[in-house]
């Protein structure tokens, strides 16, 4: 450890002036300096390498495999962490920190001839008892915290996919839980942090509290990388939970339906979400490119009638019945998010249910998917909702990046996949085409997007109350633009 400490001495004092000059930019000297300091057992240059296969081709867009890292390094503690950045930062190699590669966003967790970062070696998890704060790194999945926590009667408020990483966290983090507890950034009691400089901290809100703040679903690891979460865990037990298929037109009902319970549901314990999807493949006008698939999802054993304007709606299939809380993440299937890895890319819009923005929203992607037939595989869109008891929430544990104003008011989430095979032009006309049936959807105004699920180009900061706050706070954690400028993120101007 000594020798790890002195060298990352070192690396910190020539960084101030190779870096900050930007004299040199060699990955290929990074990867060198990497598998010297940390071995060959957490360092994988050759692209043959399996390790460096994985880590390259596991992203939810497959788009992203093309990108070739100069080589991975697989960080075991913060230590290690702040070894690399100063080893990138002295010279000059681009970066990126990838967990489970879940953000669907061009260079946010991939790198093109750089070092790429991956967590999925950090999976330490604890529990204590006497204050009931559970405590993760970075590398598990929800599935895999949710089936370690449940034997103490505990969860903690994560991603609602078994499959997906930690990182969600970041970007807020919806769960089946939220109605009751808030984002996942909600529950955040302490952080550790290793800072672009290669500082380790500490962020709470005692130390650090404006980067703890920022942390709080504002920019992800835009100011530092996460290598530990302390949270406030949370009662489980057995849920009352499934799917409801749909299959040919139903969507006036379902639309109805999902707007009713946005605007009128009062149980915090009853969760839903309503994932739209469209089949490229022709509907003879009797809805047979269409299925709609209800998350239901109750913190109980009965929900009473919470889901009766659902379970009324015609449907093929009802899966709905006593769950543990893994299984509810591994609705409808298991390793959804890795049977679901295809040219994925995710878009945002935010709108009140009070207003007849429900269904315009609905009507506009509903005429591109017939307008636009064998553009795409499949897309589908999901409505989140967002109660006052999930704000109420929100603000009682000190409230978030997003500031978020009371509910009720939803999410609505479009994901376009597209075929493997076609033309770069091809693909760039159908996002183009994409972008402006979302873009030309108007959103409420004073509600913010939705990072875990935003493109990049979106700015979704921007809709932040609190956007200039963090600015502030990104300029103060990564003064000479070290993160801004070598690694993907969100944009902060």
């Amino acid at each position: 450890m000594s020798s790890v400490r002195l060298l990352g001495t070192a690396l910190t004092m020539s960084s101030l002036v190779l870096g900050l000059l930007g004299l040199l930019e060699d990955p290929t000297a990074a990867c060198q300096n990497l598998t010297s300091s940390l071995g060959v057992e957490k360092t994988a240059v050759s692209p043959l390498d399996i390790r460096y296969i994985n880590s390259r081709t596991s992203y939810w867009n497959t788009k992203l495999d093309a990108h070739a890292p100069a080589c991975v390094v697989y960080p075991e503690d913060a230590e290690d962490v702040s070894l690399v950045l100063k080893v990138v930062r002295e010279t000059g190699s681009r970066f990126a920190i990838k967990a489970a590669g879940h953000n669907t966003n061009d260079l946010f967790s991939s790198v093109e001839d750089g070092v790429l970062i991956d967590l999925t070696h950090m999976t330490g998890k604890s529990y204590d008892e006497s204050t009931t704060l559970a405590t993760y790194e970075p590398g598990s999945s929800w599935g895999d915290l949710y089936e370690y926590y449940l034997q103490y009667g505990r969860t903690v408020v994560g991603g609602r996919v078994y499959d997906v990483g930690t990182g969600l966290a970041l970007g807020g983090g919806m769960s089946y839980l939220s109605p009751q507890y808030g984002m996942a950034c909600d529950s955040f009691r302490e952080l550790e942090v290793v800072l672009p400089s290669g500082d380790i901290v500490t962020a709470s809100s005692t130390d650090n509290p404006d980067l703890f703040f920022g942390l709080r679903g504002g920019g992800g690891n835009a100011y530092g990388v996460v290598t530990k979460y302390t949270v406030q865990s949370r009662p489980i037990g057995t849920l009352y939970a499934g799917n409801l298929l749909y299959i040919l037109d139903h969507r006036e009902q379902i639309l109805n339906a999902t707007r009713d319970f946005i605007l009128y549901n009062t149980d915090p314990k009853a969760a839903i979400l309503m994932n739209f999807n469209i089949l490229t493949t022709p509907d003879l006008d009797l809805g047979l490119d269409q299925a709609c698939l209800m998350f239901l999802v109750y913190d109980g054993e009965d929900p009473g009638d919470a889901y009766a304007n659902f379970t009324a709606i015609p449907h093929l299939l009802n899966t709905l019945g006593p769950k543990t809380y893994p299984e509810v993440a591994n609705l409808p299937i298991p390793k959804l998010a890795v049977l679901s890895r295809a040219d994925n890319v995710f878009r945002i819009g935010v709108h009140r249910a009070d207003d007849d923005s429900y269904r315009t929203a609905f009507e506009k992607f509903y005429q591109w998917s017939q307008d636009n037939k064998g553009d795409y595989t499949y897309i589908h869109m999901d409505y989140n909702p967002v109660p006052r008891s999930l704000t109420d929430a929100s603000k009682a544990q000190g409230g978030n990046a997003m500031e978020m104003p009371d509910g009720p008011w939803f999410w609505a989430e479009y994901t376009l996949t597209t075929p493997p095979l076609i033309s770069q032009k091809k693909y760039d006309e159908i996002q183009a085409s994409f972008k402006a049936m979302v873009d030309g959807t108007p959103n409420a105004q004073g509600l913010p997007y939705f990072l875990n699920e935003a493109h990049a180009d979106q700015d979704a900061l921007k809709t932040f109350a609190s956007y200039s706050r963090l600015q502030q706070i990104k300029q103060r954690y990564d003064p000479d633009g070290f993160f801004a400028n070598k690694t993907g993120g969100w944009s902060f101007s």
